[in-house]
C-alpha cells in the first residue's frame, strides 16, 4: 500500500537528512512534503472507502501532525487539499479509481519543494 511505501521513504529521508552536513530550505520542503502524506494516510483510508461505497465524503480530520500541516479540505468527490504550516507548500490530492481500488493522483506546489512521490 502507498502508506507502507511512504513510511519507508519519509525513514530513509529521515537518515540522509542525517548524513548530510549542511541542508537546504528545499531539501527540508521535500522531506515534510512526504511526512505531510504519511500523516494524512488514515483520512486518504476513510475518504477511500467511502469513494468506493460511491458516498458523499464527508470525514474529519484530526491532524496527527500540527507542525507540518496547517489545513486540510476535503471535497465531496473524495479531493483534498493539504496546505503546510513549516513549510509554504500546498499538496493536491485526487482519488482515482481503478480496478476497484482508488489510487491517489497527487500535485504539489511549489513543485521544486514537493517529494518525488507527488509528482505525475
Amino acid at each position: 500500500m502507498i502508506s507502507r511505501w511512504i513510511v519507508g521513504v519519509v525513514l530513509l529521508f529521515g537518515i540522509l537528512l542525517m548524513l548530510l552536513p549542511d541542508t537546504d530550505e528545499k531539501s527540508l520542503a521535500k522531506i515534510a512534503s512526504a511526512s505531510m502524506l504519511m500523516c494524512s494516510s488514515h483520512l486518504r483510508e476513510q475518504v477511500a472507502l467511502q469513494v468506493l461505497s460511491d458516498e458523499t465524503v464527508s470525514v474529519e480530520f484530526k491532524n496527527p501532525c500540527p507542525d507540518l500541516i496547517a489545513t486540510v479540505e476535503v471535497e465531496e468527490s473524495g479531493g483534498m487539499v493539504i496546505t503546510g504550516n513549516t513549510h509554504p507548500l500546498m499538496i493536491r490530492l485526487i482519488p482515482v479509481v481503478e480496478e476497484g481500488k482508488v489510487r491517489w493522483s497527487c500535485r504539489g506546489e511549489p513543485a521544486a519543494m514537493v517529494t518525488n512521490l507527488c509528482k505525475e
